[in-house]
Parts: C-alpha cells; sequence; structure tokens
C-alpha cells in the first residue's frame, strides 16, 4: 500500500468505523432485510452521492462516475423519483486535485463495501446487477481497474505531503458530512 493511500485509510478509519454502524446502512447487512429498510438506505445514498458525483462532473475525463446513474435506476425500481429526493450538505468544495482525488477515493472505495452487501440483498430480496442492485453491484462498470488507476494517480499525483494532507482532510471532511447527514435521517429510518 502507498503512502498517500495509506494516509487516506489511517485518517478516515475512525469515522469510517462510525460509519458501518449506521441506522440507516446497518440493514444492508441483514439476513432480514425488508424492502422498505433497502429503500431507506438507497435514498440516504443517493442523498450523499449525488452532490458528490455532480460536483465532480460525471463523466469528465479520468472521473467517470457512471454509479449515479445506477442508483438513480434502482431508486426507479423501488418507484422514487430520485429528483425528488433531498441531498446532503453543506459538502467540502471539490475545487483541486487533492480535493477531487479524494472524493473519487471515499466514492469507489464505498463501491467495493457495497459489492460485499450484494449477495446479502440479493438472498432477501431477489435484486440483483440487472435490477434493483446495480449501483451496489456497479453493474457494467470495471470497478477493479478503476479502484488500480485511483490508487496509482494517488500516489502520482499527492506525492507532495501538502497535497497529501489536503486530500486527507477532504475524506474526512467528506465522511463526517455522510455522518451528519445520516444522522439526520436516522429518526426516518426507524
Amino acid at each position: 500500500m502507498g503512502p498517500v493511500r495509506q494516509a487516506l485509510r489511517d485518517a478516515t478509519r475512525g469515522i469510517h468505523d462510525r460509519l458501518d454502524r449506521a441506522a440507516v446502512l446497518r440493514p444492508l447487512t441483514s439476513p432480514s432485510i425488508t424492502v422498505d429498510e433497502y429503500r431507506a438506505a438507497l435514498v440516504a445514498l443517493h442523498g450523499f452521492n449525488a452532490p458528490i458525483e455532480r460536483a465532480l462532473g460525471e463523466g469528465a475525463p479520468g472521473e467517470e462516475a457512471g454509479r449515479l446513474a445506477l442508483l438513480r435506476a434502482d431508486l426507479a425500481d423501488l418507484g422514487v423519483d430520485a429528483d425528488a429526493l433531498p441531498v446532503a450538505g453543506p459538502l467540502p468544495a471539490l475545487d483541486g486535485t487533492p480535493a477531487r482525488l479524494a472524493a473519487r477515493y471515499v466514492l469507489d472505495g464505498s463501491a467495493h463495501g457495497g459489492r460485499a452487501m450484494l449477495p446479502n440483498v440479493t438472498r432477501a430480496l431477489g435484486f440483483d446487477a440487472t435490477r434493483g442492485a446495480r449501483f451496489l453491484a456497479s453493474s457494467g462498470i470495471d470497478m477493479a481497474g478503476r479502484w488500480k488507476a485511483l490508487l496509482a494517480r494517488l500516489e502520482r499525483d499527492l506525492e507532495a505531503p501538502e497535497s497529501a494532507r489536503a486530500a486527507c482532510a477532504t475524506a474526512v471532511a467528506l465522511f463526517a458530512a455522510l455522518e451528519v447527514w445520516l444522522d439526520g435521517l436516522a429518526p426516518e429510518a426507524a
């Protein structure tokens, strides 16, 4: 593991551990997840992912998003109009390479967790990479290749200590914004 990735991992470890226990997301790992719990989790994830992907410019060269469209399709399968959903805010500015790469690290890293949750959601609800769980599956996206390219770019483009520190600060700020967002949704999800 390169030094920049290690720094990002170390900087976000504590908050990442807390997010793994967030009430609205916890059902994703439960064998008894209900459609309502799944819908609530996707609504929460959309509220966080949508403004970040839009700030990054979905489809921008070298920063292809794609997963937001998958999430919106899954929400439509569940009868939810993604355009009518609230989104998280305020979020840190994503201007400059360190901040943008930190945001990709946060979003693309979460894709790996989603793929780990997919078998549970498929068993419990019948959703899969073609209907209802495209987002968790990262359907049609080479996430392994994308992750490998991102890790190489982190080490190359954030080699300067000040760049790595800025990326770490942005990643922590994004995770903190997610934590606030999820905490605000908890009463609705319960």
